[in-house]
C-alpha cells in the first residue's frame, strides 16, 4: 500500500535527522561512493516505465534509446517554456545546469553563494563539485533530483538514460506541462482538497463556443453538451485513467473513500465542466439562478440550462485496479429497480446511469462500449458531445456545417476533432434512450 511505504520513509528520515542532531562532536560523513543509477530514481514517485510512456504520450519523446546531445536538447525544449542555451555534452554538471534553467530556477540558483552551497551539500553528505555547485543545491532544494541522483551529477560522468528521463519529467512538472492533480485517493487531506477545489468553481462560458453550442441544440444535432476549461486538465496517462462525471461533490467524497475501502488507489483530479442542455417550459417556472445552476433565454423557443458539474479524473496504480472500478460502481453507486426506493447499499447520489469513460482501448468489451467524443476548441475552452457510432457520419457533417457558418461570421479560429472513448454500459444504454 502506497501510504504505508510513505510512512515508513518518513519514519526513517526522522530517525536519521534525530541521530544527526545528537552527534554534537561528530561530523557528517561525506559519501563519494560511485554507483550508477539504472533503476527508478526515488524523487519522481513513478516507475521508469511509467515516465518513459508519459514522455512519449504527451511530448513525443522517444526514450527507447540512450540520449545523444541532440536528442536530449530536443527533449528538454519540449518540456520547458524557457529559452535556454543548449548543452554541448551530456556530462552531469552540464546537464544539471541545463535542467535547473529549463525548470525556471536560474535566478534562484544565482542566489546561492559558496557558504549556502557548502551548507546544503554538507547536510546531504555530498562532496562539492568543481563547478555548478549552486545548480546542484538548487536542484536538491527544488525537488528536481534526489540525493542519489545528485551524487551522480557531481561525479560529472555522462548521465544515464534513467537520470535524463527523471529530470525531463521534473522539468515538465515545474513548467506546469505535466500532471495536474489534487493528490492520491488515500491522502489524509484529500477530502479538504476536493471540497476546496469544488468551492472554487463557478459557471463559466465562452462566447464563441456558446454560439456554436446554441446552433447545435437548435438544429437538433445534439440535445446537450459539456463545456470544459482545459486549464484544469489532469494530463494523466490514458491507459490507467477513467473519467467519472457527476454533479454533487458529496458523491465524490464518498466515491474516493469507497475506493480506499476496496484497496483501490488512484491519483485524483477534479475538473469542472458546465453541462448545457435545453430547458423545456413544460418543466415549470424557470428556477432562480445559483452559483451552480442557471437558465439562459436565447429566444422565445430556446432556453438553455447551464449546470456546474465535474469530471473526477482517476489515474489508477495498475490496469487491474482500473478494471476493478466497474464492478465497484455497479455494486455501490448504480440505482436499480430493487434499490431505487431506499437506496439500500448505495453511496450518496447514486445514478441510474453513472457516467465513466476512458480513451484506453484495452477495456473489457462486455463492460464498455465504443462511442465518439466530438470536441470543438476555442482558446482554452472546449465543447464535448458524445454520440453513438451509428450516428457518427451525420453528427460530424452537421457539426462541420455549424462550424463553417460560425467561422465565416466571426472569423474565429475553431477546431473540430473526434476521439474514441469507451463508456460504461449503463451510460451507453442512456445514449440509446434507455433510462437504466
Amino acid at each position: 500500500m502506497r501510504k504505508t511505504v510513505a510512512m515508513v520513509f518518513i519514519c526513517i528520515v526522522v530517525m536519521v535527522v534525530g541521530t544527526s542532531c545528537n552527534q554534537e562532536d561528530e561530523t557528517v560523513t561525506k559519501t563519494s561512493t560511485s554507483s550508477t543509477i539504472t533503476s527508478v530514481p526515488t524523487i519522481t514517485g513513478e516507475t521508469m516505465e511509467y515516465m518513459e510512456e508519459y514522455l512519449k504520450t504527451y511530448f513525443g519523446i522517444d526514450c527507447a534509446k540512450e540520449f545523444t546531445v541532440d536528442t536530449f536538447n530536443e527533449a528538454m525544449e519540449k518540456v520547458s517554456k524557457e529559452d535556454v542555451e543548449p548543452i554541448q555534452d551530456l556530462n552531469g554538471l552540464s546537464v544539471i545546469r541545463y535542467g535547473v534553467e529549463a525548470a525556471n530556477y536560474k535566478e534562484l540558483a544565482m542566489t546561492y553563494d559558496d557558504s549556502k552551497v557548502e551548507e546544503c551539500l554538507y547536510f546531504e553528505g555530498l562532496d562539492e563539485p568543481e563547478e555548478n555547485g549552486a545548480y546542484i543545491a538548487t536542484a536538491l532544494d527544488a525537488g528536481l533530483i534526489c540525493n542519489e541522483e545528485a551524487r551522480q551529477y557531481i561525479e560529472n560522468k555522462q548521465v544515464t538514460k534513467e537520470m535524463a528521463v527523471s529530470l525531463l519529467m521534473q522539468v515538465a512538472d515545474a513548467n506546469g506541462l505535466g500532471q495536474n492533480y489534487l493528490g492520491y485517493s488515500d491522502d489524509e487531506n484529500i477530502d479538504a482538497k476536493l471540497e476546496n477545489a469544488w468551492n472554487s468553481f463557478s459557471i463559466y462560458d465562452d462566447e464563441v463556443l456558446s454560439s456554436v453550442g446554441k446552433k447545435m441544440v437548435e438544429n437538433k444535432i445534439t440535445t446537450g453538451y459539456n463545456l470544459k476549461n482545459e486549464n484544469y486538465n489532469a494530463n494523466f496517462l490514458p491507459e490507467l485513467t477513467l473519467q467519472y462525471g457527476h454533479s454533487d461533490i458529496k458523491h465524490a467524497h464518498q466515491l474516493v473513500a469507497l475506493l480506499n475501502s476496496e484497496n483501490i488507489y488512484a491519483k485524483v483530479q477534479l475538473e469542472p465542466k458546465v453541462s448545457i442542455y435545453e430547458y423545456l417550459l413544460e418543466w415549470g417556472p424557470i428556477p432562480e439562478s445559483t452559483k451552480t445552476y442557471q437558465v439562459k433565454k436565447f429566444s422565445d423557443d430556446l432556453y438553455l440550462v447551464y449546470a456546474l458539474e465535474y469530471d473526477l479524473q482517476l489515474e489508477f496504480e495498475t490496469k487491474e485496479d482500473r478494471n476493478a472500478f466497474h464492478s465497484v460502481i455497479e455494486t455501490y453507486a448504480k440505482k436499480y429497480d430493487e434499490n431505487k426506493d431506499d437506496m439500500t447499499g448505495l453511496i450518496y447520489g447514486a445514478w441510474w446511469q453513472p457516467l465513466y469513460s476512458t480513451t484506453a482501448s484495452t477495456m473489457n468489451e462486455e463492460e464498455y462500449k465504443e462511442i465518439k467524443d466530438y470536441i470543438i476548441t476555442h482558446d482554452n475552452y472546449s465543447i464535448h458531445t458524445f454520440c453513438l457510432l451509428e450516428d457518427e457520419t451525420k453528427v460530424e457533417k452537421n457539426l462541420k456545417q455549424a462550424l463553417k457558418e460560425e467561422i465565416k461570421k466571426e472569423e474565429n479560429e475553431l477546431q473540430l476533432e473526434s476521439k474514441t472513448r469507451y463508456v460504461n454500459n449503463a451510460f451507453y444504454r442512456y445514449l440509446q434512450g434507455d433510462y437504466q
